[in-house]
């Protein structure tokens, strides 16, 4: 529910601002809140008790994340945030797939079938809204190699960071979290770099798109938060695919409050979509 929501928030601040400054601010709200979980695993000592391997597990995802979300944002701005999703959306098939073969999170029937009435229900959804949203939009080329980039980092980021996470001497979501505070400092200065974006340039006039673009990166970021906390506690072949079904949120915002209008197709899929999270829920 929160991603969603972020989503469909940060399309709107987008509008009024550049890939550039939306990525300052997240970078502004998101380091503060994981510098405090740094000193968090510090004072408990923590920190020390975390073997090598877990570390470079934890640093690779986190990084392969970060990367991804810069890329996931160059998408946005340049098509309809619902193909964006519905694209991007496909990367817990690469990760259950993982998790079944080398940590044996095997989900139960019931479980399995839900994931993949989510998947499937979630991709078709998005995919038919975003024609029907923007069908004078052009997706080009270099629209959907951005989109599979993304989705193949948002894939390593998931894996690594439940290799990270996984057995008695893993780290745990907080101690994941606190890695960002190494990360996002680099690769947004490479990000800005390989761009080409003058440091100078990207601070935004303050206005109605700022203010959205911080509410949405505020949302966003807890909802991060909430998100590593369930990697940690749950198999992943389950809890990606129902976390990547946040599209659905942002077509039942645009319903509501952009008046978009659905058709019986998109509400038989997005009844799908719940009985999906349902069947997983329950089983």
């Amino acid at each position: 529910m929160m991603y969603g929501s972020s989503q469909a928030t940060q399309k709107v601040a987008m509008n009024g601002m550049s890939v550039a400054s939306m990525i300052l601010f997240s970078l502004l709200i998101a380091l503060p809140m994981f510098g405090v979980v740094l000193v968090m695993i510090i004072m408990t000592g923590e920190v020390w008790t975390i073997t090598p391997e877990h570390w470079l597990y934890g640093i690779l995802g986190a990084t392969f994340g970060q990367v991804g979300y810069y890329t996931y944002v160059e998408a946005v701005k340049r098509g309809p945030i619902s193909i964006v999703s519905s694209l991007t959306a496909t990367y817990p098939v690469m990760v259950a797939i993982v998790a079944v073969i080398f940590l044996s999170e095997v989900p139960t029937l019931f479980q399995a079938i839900g994931v993949i009435i989510v998947t499937s229900s979630v991709v078709t959804l998005s995919y038919f809204h975003g024609k029907t949203e923007d069908s004078r939009s052009k997706t080009t080329g270099k629209y959907i190699a951005i989109c599979i980039l993304t989705m193949l980092m948002w894939a390593f980021w998931a894996i690594f960071a439940k290799f990270a996470m996984a057995g008695d001497q893993g780290m745990s979501n907080f101690a994941f979290l606190g890695i960002y505070t190494f990360v996002i400092p680099p690769v947004t200065l490479a990000y800005y770099k390989i761009t080409k974006v003058k440091l100078r340039s990207i601070w935004p006039k303050w206005g109605t798109a700022v203010k959205i673009a911080i509410v949405s990166s505020l949302v966003g970021n807890t909802a991060y938060f909430l998100e590593i906390t369930a990697v940690d506690n749950g198999p992943a072949p389950v809890v990606f695919p129902l976390i990547a079904s946040s599209p659905v949120v942002v077509i039942l915002l645009a319903y509501a409050f952009l008046k978009e209008r659905l058709s019986r197709k998109e509400w038989m899929l997005v009844a799908c979509v719940v009985v999906g999270i349902v069947l997983v829920s329950t089983a």
